[in-house]
Formats: C-alpha cells, sequence, structure tokens
C-alpha cells in the first residue's frame, strides 16, 4: 500500500503519469499498476481524466489528507531519534 500512496501522491504533484513516473524511478506501467493495486485495496477510483493530466478523484483527496500525516510519520522514521543527554 506505501507504494502506492507514494504514487497517488507524486500524480497530485506532478499532474501526469509520464512526469510522475521518472521522478519515482518507475515506468509509467509500473506507477499505473501501483495506482491499479492502491485502487484494488482501498475499493474506490483513485484518478480521471482531465485532458492530457489526471486529476484525483474527491475520495482519493480525502484518503490523502487522512494518510499524509501517517507518510511523514513514516518518513520521519528513517531519521535518528534526538535524546536528551542529562547532565550530571
Amino acid at each position: 500500500m506505501w507504494d502506492g500512496i507514494d504514487a497517488l501522491i507524486a500524480l497530485e504533484k506532478f499532474g501526469t503519469l509520464t512526469e510522475a513516473a521518472p521522478r519515482l524511478r518507475l515506468t509509467q506501467s509500473a506507477l499505473s499498476k501501483r495506482i491499479r493495486a492502491l485502487r484494488d485495496a482501498v475499493g474506490f477510483d483513485l484518478i480521471e481524466p482531465d485532458g492530457r493530466r489526471v486529476r484525483l478523484t474527491p475520495q482519493a483527496i480525502g484518503f490523502l489528507e487522512r494518510a499524509r500525516p501517517l507518510v511523514a510519520e513514516l518518513r520521519g522514521l528513517t531519521k535518528p531519534v534526538e535524546t536528551r543527554s542529562s547532565a550530571h
């Protein structure tokens, strides 16, 4: 699911599969597969065509609003935790 969320965030930011895929170091096909897998997992459509671009569905926007704090928390796990040293 993480890969799909990351793909959806990239699509929201860049607007096209053509622009989003290389940012994630993926082919357009691989990016599409991630979006489809996420769609199947959540049970609703995530994107819809908008000319040459795509736009997120209202459900996808709501999903990302809920997912963003979790994504930020997960990304923060890769950073070392600062600990306070006790002064004696």
